[in-house]
């Protein structure tokens, strides 16, 4: 997420605190009524992603229910949201989902309800979606394996830079939700860097995306791996626990830290040297391409199967000079 305002972050946050509530937040005037649906309100990607669906619907003359679950863990009242906007009788439904596998059941009610379904940003399991016979008009996202590759792999570089001949570096990677589809591929991108560069991962544990914990977690693997070179986080709230854990042990700017999402925290650690790189995933599209397709949807276009959203690397480099 490119930097806010303060005034602009103060109103997003107001308005995913409805969202938390269970009820959607007041929709955007217009003809056609659809929902967004999707996880984590108190975190700034997914705000920016409302942001953006609630300016396409502005321009575009539809009207956007808005609701979300406050954590990604919290599946069981994210999908309760979903029947809530069935009971509201919306006529499409756009959904980051946070389980990829536990939303494909609430969703079958819309199917028969011959509401269509955009995914977005955490691809729902195509598995899943087959063996209950769940269709979903397009998936709107980003590529994860690539974007973690690429800076897990800037990461390793910079990592082997420092380390010099002769030495073999190891990292820490802390994973999102195992089982979610974006988590699993973020995952696999940093297992594929670290292993094209050569070097070990020392440890690899689950913080569910949160920050608090994250900071636990990547306290108690430096405490039984004190000589590990870098940190690789799938998304950036989590590089900010991590960036604490390293800072209590005094070795800030000694290991590398990467995140994913490029949110402003992530930014402002960077511009401070505390963290190396993050990804760019650019959620505002992802809301805006949301509400386009649905219309198409709704119009009876048939859609591809994958409407692809680029990554972008985002280095501590640019940030302190002011280039992304």
């Amino acid at each position: 997420m490119k930097p806010s305002t303060s005034l602009a972050l103060i109103a997003a946050f107001a308005v995913a605190l409805t969202g938390c509530q269970g009820e959607p937040a007041p929709g955007t005037s217009g003809g056609r009524r659809i929902a967004l649906i999707y996880k984590a309100t108190t975190n700034p990607f997914f705000q920016a992603m409302e942001k953006g669906a609630r300016e396409k619907a502005k321009e575009l003359g539809v009207t956007l229910e808005v609701a979300g679950i406050p954590s990604e863990t919290d599946v069981d009242r994210q999908a309760n949201l979903v029947r809530n906007m069935l009971n509201r009788q919306v006529e499409a439904i756009i959904i980051a989902p946070a389980s990829s596998v536990g939303i494909v059941t609430p969703l079958l009610r819309a199917q028969e309800q011959k509401v269509p379904i955009i995914n977005i940003d955490n691809r729902i399991s195509k598995q899943e979606a087959a063996n209950q016979g769940l269709k979903v008009a397009t998936f709107i996202g980003p590529d994860n394996l690539e974007g973690a590759k690429k800076v897990g792999a800037y990461a390793c570089n910079l990592i082997k830079k420092k380390l010099g001949a002769g030495q073999k570096g190891r990292v820490l990677i802390l994973r999102g939700i195992d089982g979610v589809e974006n988590a699993e591929a973020r995952r696999a991108g940093f297992e594929a860097a670290v292993k094209e560069a050569g070097l070990e991962v020392a440890g690899s544990e689950s913080a569910h995306w949160h920050t608090d914990e994250a900071q636990r977690v990547t306290s108690a693997l430096l405490a039984a791996n004190p000589d590990v070179h870098g940190v690789l986080c799938a998304n950036d709230k989590m590089a900010l626990g991590a960036i604490a854990a390293v800072k209590a042990r005094g070795k800030i700017g000694q290991i590398i830290i990467v995140g994913y999402d490029n949110i402003d925290l992530a930014r402002q650690a960077m511009k401070r040297g505390n963290m190396h790189g993050t990804i760019e995933q650019n959620p505002a599209m992802m809301g805006a391409l949301g509400v386009e397709c649905v219309l198409k949807a709704l119009d009876g276009e048939t859609l591809p199967e994958v409407t692809p959203v680029p990554v972008e690397l985002i280095t501590i480099d640019d940030v302190k000079a002011g280039a992304k």
